[in-house]
């Protein structure tokens, strides 16, 4: 079982937990498009490193989490976004109503992270997704109302079957 999240009363799976250090650090590669993969989590190891157990600022994560984050998901998330960045800034963007430029950073990385696992993780139900989604938005403070509205467009149109199914009507 996993343990609670300081301050939040509930657990965080690891899955849960490499989705956030994945929206970290797509997060500075937004700030910094030159960084790489391995910069990024260099980076983001440091930051946590830095920490010695005590919880990031407002984000009531620490080490441990880190640790105990699913590292495989984590990398799979992160390296293929940073890989596959154009094709899924294109899935996402035809779904904003603004100049992405005007789109926080959270919520970009939001929306870059949600839509490449909608993309690329099929295996993982569309609806798991646009949850997580929301956790994140709310977590870090960011429009989730917004970010959902445009992955829900995004599953409607990568997830078509799936989605079809989720939204048919129930026979009488």
């Amino acid at each position: 079982m996993s343990e609670a999240a300081p301050g939040k009363g509930r657990p965080r799976s690891g899955r849960h937990l490499a989705r956030v250090f994945a929206l970290l650090g797509l997060y500075q590669w937004l700030a910094d498009p030159q960084l790489r993969f391995a910069d990024v989590t260099a980076k983001l190891e440091g930051l946590i490193a830095d920490e010695a157990g005590e919880e990031l600022d407002g984000a009531h994560l620490t080490s441990d989490d880190f640790a105990r984050a699913d590292r495989e998901l984590f990398e799979a998330l992160l390296s293929g976004v940073l890989l596959h960045a154009e094709e899924t800034e294109a899935a996402f963007s035809k779904h904003v109503d603004r100049d992405l430029k005007r789109v926080s950073l959270v919520e970009r990385a939001i929306l870059y992270l949600g839509a490449y696992e909608l993309a690329h993780a099929p295996q993982t139900p569309y609806r798991v997704v646009l949850n997580e989604a929301i956790e994140l938005a709310k977590t870090f403070g960011s429009g989730y109302r917004f970010t959902n509205a445009v992955l829900e467009k995004v599953a409607r149109d990568v997830r078509a079957e799936e989605f079809a199914l989720d939204h048919a009507s129930p026979s009488a």
